[in-house]
């Protein structure tokens, strides 16, 4: 018993809600990158580091997924890079309501739309396609 104790230990096995997830050692597989995923559903978190897995380093990348921006806020500095991927099977497109005149074209699914911060300042931005999804970019210089 206390060798079973001792092994989930040393391998850092943790218990939630009935499910066990464990990281022990290396299979010498591709480590997704995946981040904590504040609240993010499993296949929200796995589109957001399939879409991060694709773009430049010091790209931020934002998945558009069941009319939602994910993240919904983001942070960026001036010069930085913004990928949107869209998730879906239907459009989504990115417009800037306050603070800049970001505007896409619509997005398909599969597609993607990339932007650069130019200035600093906070982005609110929506989907016109789908009432209720929003974004935001703080921009910093």
């Amino acid at each position: 018993m206390s060798r079973r104790i001792s092994i989930v230990l040393s391998c850092g096995a943790l218990a939630l809600g009935g499910a066990v997830a464990a990281g022990c050692g290396s299979d010498n597989t591709s480590d997704n990158g995946a981040a904590a995923t504040n609240g993010a559903t499993p296949a929200q978190t796995q589109t957001q580091t399939q879409a991060s897995n694709n773009t430049a380093p010091g790209t931020i990348n934002v998945v558009m997924q069941n009319n939602q921006f994910a993240p919904h806020t983001i942070k960026v500095k001036v010069g930085q890079k913004i990928h949107w991927v869209n998730n879906d099977p239907y459009p989504h497109n990115v417009t800037a309501t306050k603070g800049d005149d970001l505007k896409s074209d619509n997005i398909n699914g599969g597609g993607t739309f990339d932007y650069t911060a130019d200035k600093p300042g906070r982005i609110d931005y929506v989907c016109t396609i789908h009432s209720g999804q929003s974004g935001t970019i703080v921009v910093t210089g």
